[in-house]
């Protein structure tokens, strides 16, 4: 199939919806596109494009952290603007742009080109929450881009979390990183993340209760285009209703079977499913050989 030009992602990103002066928070697959000619550097162009000067990009960039105390090796990484993001090549393009800023939270970094990047970025700092910036963008009433169905939810459903006052077991990890001023900080995780399977729960509702601006296709991917302020209501009515309702359905996943205050925390179900799930073929016997042994470890 011949490759996606910049000229007909901007088609499609106008088909879908994507106007001047919009606001938008981005979760992209590069994969489900498919092939672009010039990769994700198109899109984003085709995107800056669409948006116009008015308008601004903002991506998930956030680093990778290590487990407490850290380690001689993993004490000499520090981070800072310039550091890549695991969250992929179209959130490191978004990075790497010459007009790009960087929000100066240490680790749940955000990338942001545009009218309101600088803004929001400063902001984003280390005396706020992990995902405070996407309040920020709510207040300014942006939508989510979501390129891929595989992606993990539009991003909001954090935020809905984070203000209901769910409470996780949280990460004993952190990094240090450089300030602004040049001196050397350490940062600990202290926020909640979530299962990324389990946030796709709430699409059908998008779509139901009216969360879902448009949708269509870039490239070869599903996208939708939803409402940020209208993504946020609907989860938070949902949640309020039904706590566990962003869990997924592995009975293996100790993020959502284990974590949560609200998790049913039954340690001889999560167990047999983990070693199911990598022990093909076990015995039950065998089974309660190593449930033993984990408890004797706790």
């Amino acid at each position: 199939m011949k490759p996606f030009s910049k000229e007909k992602l901007v088609e499609d990103l106008k088909n879908i919806g994507v106007k001047k002066g919009d606001i938008l928070h981005l979760k992209v697959s590069m994969r489900a596109i498919g092939k672009v000619e010039g990769g994700a550097d198109t899109l984003l162009q085709a995107l800056i494009e669409a948006v116009g000067e008015e308008g601004t990009l903002v991506s998930d960039a956030f680093i990778n952290v290590f487990a407490l105390p850290l380690s001689n090796e993993d004490s000499k990484k520090i981070a800072d603007d310039k550091t890549p993001s695991y969250a992929g090549v179209f959130a490191n393009k978004m990075i790497q742009h010459p007009k790009s800023f960087r929000s100066k939270h240490p680790i749940q970094k955000f990338s942001a080109i545009g009218a309101k990047a600088e803004e929001y970025c400063t902001k984003h700092n280390d005396k706020t929450g992990g995902y405070a910036l996407l309040d920020f963008m709510m207040d300014d009433d942006a939508k989510n881009l979501t390129i891929g169905g595989a992606v993990a939810g539009v991003g909001t459903t954090h935020v809905a979390i984070e203000r209901l006052g769910f409470v996780r077991q949280i990460i004993n990890k952190g990094v240090n990183y450089k300030a602004d001023n040049g001196e050397i900080k350490f940062a600990k995780v202290d926020w909640n993340g979530g299962c990324g399977d389990g946030f796709r729960n709430f699409i059908p509702l998008y779509y139901e209760k009216g969360g879902i601006l448009n949708s269509g296709k870039i490239g070869n991917s599903e996208t939708i285009l939803t409402s940020m302020n209208k993504t946020i209501e609907i989860e938070m009515d949902k949640l309020k209703e039904d706590n566990s309702f962003f869990f997924c359905s592995n009975p293996a996943c100790y993020s959502c079977r284990m974590s949560w205050n609200h998790s049913d925390k039954n340690k001889i179900k999560f167990v047999w499913a983990w070693l199911k799930k990598n022990y093909k073929g076990i015995s039950f016997n065998r089974f309660k050989i190593i449930y033993k042994s984990i408890l004797k470890k706790k």
